[in-house]
């Protein structure tokens, strides 16, 4: 599966594949996200149709209603411009969708039934947990006052699935996620989650950010949310995370893709990206590293090691700078 975006916020052209590991790295601003949440828009569009009946072509999953929705949630009318354009390839079928005049102006395509629908997770960040209280009080108000308050739908949407379990059979991580995070994420009589360490309750609000982020994992996982018909896409999920938990992260991510599950990681972090390249070398998965830079994402001659290369380059910039000011140091003591 190959996704094409164009004039998008940051980015001018990005050519993206989704099949295993895809981990895009770069400077902050670069597009990086823009990538996960246009996937997010295209998966969330499809899978999300208004209509049961599955018909022959795209337009019986696409709909303006839906297209204006997510668009709206994720990116935001001002985000989007004329020539903005999505395209999600499988083989020989695709959605494709561009936007030609303005807001809620779209042309479709479609050569075949579009079949390979998965869901999608984004965790742009694990303080979704701060906030798993106040997503259930705007739900309540929402239905007893029959209103539609504008909030994060990323956060929502990812907090739906902590609290809800999916149909479908998941990868089993929760043994692994507990055993770091000495402990487990439970619900109380309320249905309120809370972290038990060692047998003493500790409120997520006082839990450290680091243990919310594999608190997440351990949820999704005992809910059955990350399977083969799942793409997940993480947001520089090494924030927070001291760099021997990143490597331990780069397990279980290269884990989970070993079992079915599609992974899209943003990153900036050299451990991190490292990581992830030896973990799924080792466990010989299929992996794709992109470079997000001057409005492109895309890969060095078509090249996973020339790519990786100037990745690391890039990130590797401020020791030249260390490098600098260890000259001019010595240059000062040689001089007096």
């Amino acid at each position: 599966m190959e996704l094409q975006l164009k004039n998008i916020g940051m980015i001018k052209e990005a050519n993206v594949r989704i099949d295993g590991l895809t981990v895009i790295a770069g400077e902050n601003d670069t597009g990086k996200s823009t990538v996960g949440k246009a996937l997010f828009l295209l998966l969330k569009s499809l899978v999300n149709k208004e209509s049961s009946e599955v018909k022959d072509d795209i337009y019986g999953l696409y709909t303006i209603g839906n297209i204006d929705h997510y668009s709206e949630a994720v990116f935001k009318k001002t985000f989007l411009s004329k020539g903005s354009s999505f395209k999600l390839i499988d083989n020989d079928k695709y959605a494709y969708v561009k936007q030609i005049e303005n807001f809620s102006k779209y042309e479709y395509d479609g050569s075949k039934h579009y079949t390979n629908l998965l869901d999608t997770i984004f965790i742009e960040t694990p303080l979704v947990w701060n906030f798993s209280d106040f997503f259930r009080d705007i739900a309540q108000i929402e239905s007893q006052m029959n209103l539609k308050l504008d909030y994060p739908y990323l956060m929502k949407d990812l907090n739906f699935k902590l609290h809800i379990k999916s149909a479908s059979n998941g990868v089993d991580i929760k043994k692994q996620m507990t055993q770091l995070m000495g402990g487990e994420f439970k619900k109380d009589e309320m249905g309120h989650y809370y972290f038990d360490k060692d047998g003493e309750k500790v409120e997520l609000v006082n839990t450290a950010t680091g243990i919310k982020t594999f608190g997440i994992f351990q949820v999704l996982s005992q809910n059955n949310w990350l399977n083969e018909n799942t793409v997940l896409i993480l947001d520089e999920p090494e924030v927070h995370l001291h760099p021997k938990w990143q490597l331990e992260m780069a397990k279980v991510i290269v884990e989970l893709v070993k079992n079915g599950v599609k992974i899209i990681v943003n990153s900036h972090s050299p451990y991190m990206i490292e990581a992830l390249q030896r973990y799924g070398e080792l466990s010989e998965i299929n992996a794709d590293f992109y470079l997000a830079e001057d409005g492109y994402i895309g890969k060095v001659n078509n090249s996973n090691s020339q790519t990786l290369a100037k990745i690391f380059e890039k990130l590797l910039e401020p020791f030249d700078v260390f490098e600098e000011m260890d000259s001019e140091s010595m240059e000062k003591l040689i001089n007096g």
